[in-house]
């Protein structure tokens, strides 16, 4: 059998006389006189027939989950079954082939009336990433950060690459995560902030999509401590306008997946809708929040109970909340005077997905904001400088690109919109 003319199985018409197909064994049928096999590849699943006697003893040998390849003749499927994604067809299996047999399995990719919690599935996620449902998040997954690197490749950003090791904080606070680097004291970066701005105030506009790593202990069903952040920032940009390119971004990331992933849509019975947007200053959001039951004083952050009553507010909207007070956001955020910053958050089916504003572009004000904060100059002076020299104002943002699946498929974990979770527990697999 020559693999080199194997078809995925999405690939195969009607029209095939004969293919080649290789994959794992979904599910096995021993019907006596007649078998039959489900194969599946990351393109879908296909039944298949084996007839003749002479591959009986093969298949006897067979597991779930080995991989094999078969050649066999298309015809038009006799019984549907609703796990194939190929109703239409079925192949006469004429050779079959084992290429690697399973051992026993330690979690089912079927599934069929087990459900099996999430850290054991993670324990075993190289199995897991088979099982249809988990396969079609990270196809989602894949579309969206296609379609944010389209949306602004398409308006002349520029793809930047920024570092992971860092000399001092991005953010501020102690949350890092402490690395060797050869004789001098480094850290994994939390964001590329500093980085990005230092680009955009040169190529006005960047954008990139990078792992953060952060090292709050928390334990939460939204939280990671190593994720990836799809960020922006735009030279002579206020906050307002990078807000606007946010609600556009996300728009097209919606319409693209709507368009690009139908068949992972209906397997996790998503029907998507393009979001409206709305924008409520915080203090209007605050106000409108006691309105509603949520107890929350001005000065004091959005809970997750609040994000969610805001989000359910605005159904099938992304809520910017814009105009926050100062000393709720980072150092490097623009003041609009001395209580109120540049700083928005933007929510979406329940939970924040992004958060930027318009940023301090000169110098003297950077450090006065830095102390503020009590962190010191001398450790910012490589990006206080970068400021003396003729820096544009600007603005960015940063969308979570593990928030935003979870967000868009209404997941309850967001370590199911991560393939392989870094959390205050799990460092393997």
């Amino acid at each position: 059998m020559k693999l080199k003319e194997r078809k995925a199985i999405k690939e195969i018409s009607s029209k095939d006389k004969e293919v080649v197909l290789a994959g794992w064994l979904h599910e096995l049928r021993d019907l006596g006189k007649v078998k039959f096999l489900l194969l599946r590849d990351v393109s879908g699943i296909v039944q298949c027939v084996l007839k003749d006697k002479k591959l009986f003893k093969k298949f006897s040998e067979l597991t779930t989950e080995s991989v094999i390849a078969v050649k066999g003749v298309v015809k038009k499927a006799a019984v549907k079954s609703p796990e194939v994604t190929r109703k239409e067809i079925e192949i006469e299996v004429k050779e079959l082939e084992m290429i690697n047999k399973a051992e026993p399995l330690p979690i089912t990719v079927t599934e069929k009336g087990i459900r099996i919690a999430l850290p054991k599935r993670l324990d075993y996620r190289v199995i897991d990433l088979r099982k249809p449902r988990t396969m079609a998040i990270f196809k989602i997954q894949s579309q969206i950060i296609y379609a944010f690197r389209e949306f602004f490749s398409s308006k002349g950003f520029i793809e930047i690459q920024t570092p992971c090791i860092i000399a001092t904080a991005s953010e501020g606070g102690t949350a890092l995560f402490p690395v060797r680097y050869f004789e001098k004291k480094a850290f994994l970066a939390q964001s590329p902030q500093l980085y990005k701005q230092l680009a955009a105030i040169s190529l006005e506009k960047v954008f990139c999509t990078v792992p953060v790593f952060r090292a709050e202990k928390h334990n939460t069903t939204r939280h990671l401590n190593e994720s990836r952040q799809m960020d922006i920032e735009v030279a002579f940009a206020d906050d307002f306008d990078v807000m606007k390119l946010l609600e556009e971004c996300v728009k097209f990331i919606v319409k693209k997946v709507k368009e690009r992933c139908k068949d992972e849509l209906n397997i996790l019975k998503i029907s998507l809708k393009v979001p409206k947007a709305k924008y409520l200053s915080y203090e209007e959001a605050i106000k409108l929040l006691n309105k509603h039951g949520v107890d929350l004083k001005y000065g004091e952050d959005l809970t997750p109970e609040a994000e969610k009553k805001l989000c359910s507010l605005f159904p099938n909207s992304i809520v910017f909340v814009h105009s926050w007070p100062l000393s709720l956001k980072p150092f490097y955020i623009w003041p609009k005077n001395e209580k109120v910053s540049a700083g928005f958050d933007a929510l979406y089916n329940g939970i924040e997905i992004s958060s930027g504003g318009q940023r301090i572009h000169k110098a003297d004000l950077l450090i006065e904001r830095l102390k503020a904060f009590g962190l010191d100059p001398k450790n910012f002076k490589y990006y206080v400088d970068a400021f003396r020299y003729g820096a544009p104002f600007h603005s960015g943002w940063s969308i979570g690109l593990e928030r935003l699946t979870m967000a868009l498929l209404k997941l309850d974990n967001i370590r199911e919109a991560c393939m392989f979770p870094r959390d205050r527990e799990r460092l393997i697999p």
